[in-house]
């Protein structure tokens, strides 16, 4: 620890060092001679390396180009660190088994198994047109009203996000949003802001929202009840506040009348059994899900039971389709294959790995001692790892972040009820990192690259200036939620 101490004042003191342009390059070539390939460094250089490519895949170059965008890519980035600290010997085959099979807290197949499964399971859904009607049903009700459809939107999307997930919901209305809005001539930017940032709070309130939700609640073994049970007053505040301030923002951007074409959300099925039996499969599983730690049952078991589940209907239904139409191939599995997240496999594999390397090389140990000697209270501890968790989103994206938060709050010597309000502060700060820029979460980038193929313009720094201006209250009201949670309702751990 001291060993580390000493490189990490060594580094902020060579940050600082202002001499001339020459002695400043002697002094950081210095230091790349102090460093050998066990060093402890290396582990740290490796995984800021890792995070600039993840970064750097979102630019326009690299986009254009086939093999850096491979070499940028976030399935592909994490895994050639890992082939760096294998060569550099920086890691042993102890190292890749646990970010694979993990420990007795933490189970990466087990988080990758839960949220592939339920991806697949609301993919399904979402190709029976059910996500789509539910939209367009929003749009019927609002009428000729634009703050009417603005504020529907917003709750349709939230509704889908707690009982799906943020990617699934930010894939799927993104584009119904856009093509609303090009045919009743309204502004699209105040409707794909409110829906994405829905999005991304109510994405909190069940375990499943978001993979980042998971990695957590898994790593204290919290149970599906108990987990809404603690987030579900600091979402719906977070909710209706987040809505309150984007309205006051858009409010001269929203118009009052729109110009709305024959809507008959009935069209929006394609697949009525489907559809039906689907949402009934969703249903059966949340109730199972909320009933796990009663039947003792691992909840990655649930969803893939009901996955496979919903994979034989969608081939017997493609099946059936096949032999009616002999030129038809199999629709439902092509469509799952194309939207399912297949990437973040390796790249949730590779990022446990590098976190693993940062544990073993001490850093992990170094940044938890600093966070357990500042979070003094439980008002320390939930501003404290909720603000920095939120913007650190921002630096590395919020799986990396939440996997190398996890670990350190592991590793803290946080008392009881400050580590409770520690994790669902890291929960919460996971979620609405994704809100201040594109880059705090991969759901912002797939988000932009859908609203760039919908010929919608928004840069940025016009995104950043929004989340500014709407997220610090946010977050600042839903901590507080949680710490009188804590205050009130003492965490029984």
């Amino acid at each position: 620890m001291l060993y580390l101490e000493q490189k990490f004042s060594f580094i902020i003191h060579l940050c600082q060092f202002k001499k001339r342009p020459k002695e400043r390059n002697t002094y950081r070539f210095f230091l790349l001679l102090n460093i050998n390939m066990t060093d402890p460094l290396v582990p740290l250089i490796v995984f800021a390396f890792v995070i600039i490519l993840i970064l750097g895949g979102f630019s326009k170059r690299v986009a254009s180009n086939r093999f850096l965008k491979y070499i940028f890519d976030y399935g592909s980035a994490p895994l050639i660190g890992v082939v760096i600290l294998l060569i550099t010997s920086s890691i042993n085959l102890n190292v890749i088994f646990e970010g694979i099979i993990g420990t007795d807290r933490i189970q990466p197949y087990g988080i990758l198994i839960l949220f592939m499964s339920l991806a697949y399971v609301c993919i399904s859904i979402d190709h029976t047109g059910f996500f789509e009607y539910l939209a367009l049903r929003a749009a019927k009700g609002a009428g000729r009203s634009g703050k009417k459809l603005f504020i529907y939107f917003f709750f349709v999307s939230s509704f889908l996000t707690i009982f799906t997930s943020n990617d699934i919901v930010i894939l799927t209305l993104t584009p119904i949003i856009c093509y609303f809005a090009k045919y009743t001539k309204a502004d699209p930017v105040p409707y794909i802001i409110g829906q994405f940032f829905a999005a991304n709070i109510w994405s909190i309130m069940l375990y499943i929202g978001n993979p980042t939700n998971i990695i957590v609640a898994q790593a204290y073994h919290l149970p599906f009840i108990g987990y809404t049970a603690w987030m579900f007053f600091p979402t719906v505040t977070a909710g209706l506040s987040g809505l309150l301030l984007l309205y006051v923002l858009f409010r001269k951007r929203i118009p009052t009348y729109l110009e709305t074409p024959v809507i008959d959300p009935r069209s929006a099925i394609k697949d009525k059994f489907g559809a039906i039996f689907g949402v009934i499969s969703l249903a059966a599983c949340l109730v199972l899900l909320s009933t796990a730690s009663w039947l003792n049952i691992q909840l990655w078991i649930i969803t893939l039971f009901f996955a496979i589940l919903m994979l034989i209907r969608d081939i017997i239904h493609d099946m059936n389709n096949k032999m009616k139409n002999n030129n038809q191939r199999f629709p439902s599995l092509l469509y799952a294959n194309r939207r399912m997240p297949w990437k973040i496999v390796p790249f949730i594999i590779g990022m446990f790995i590098l976190v693993g390397a940062l544990l073993y090389s001490g850093w992990v140990d170094l940044i938890a001692s600093a966070i357990s000697n500042a979070s003094t209270n439980i008002f320390m501890a939930v501003f404290l790892i909720g603000i920095v968790s939120a913007l650190t989103c921002n630096v590395m994206n919020n799986q990396p972040m939440t996997i190398l938060f996890t670990n350190i709050l592991l590793n803290s010597s946080l008392s009881s009820s400050l580590l409770v309000g520690g994790m669902f502060a890291l929960i919460m700060g996971s979620n609405f990192g994704a809100n201040f820029t594109l880059i705090g979460a991969l759901a912002g980038i797939m988000w932009f690259k859908i609203i760039q193929n919908q010929d919608v313009t928004i840069s940025f720094k016009q995104f950043s200036k929004y989340g500014f201006l709407v997220m610090p209250l946010v977050v600042l009201l839903s901590y507080g939620v949680l710490v009188l949670e804590l205050l009130f309702w003492p965490p029984l751990l």
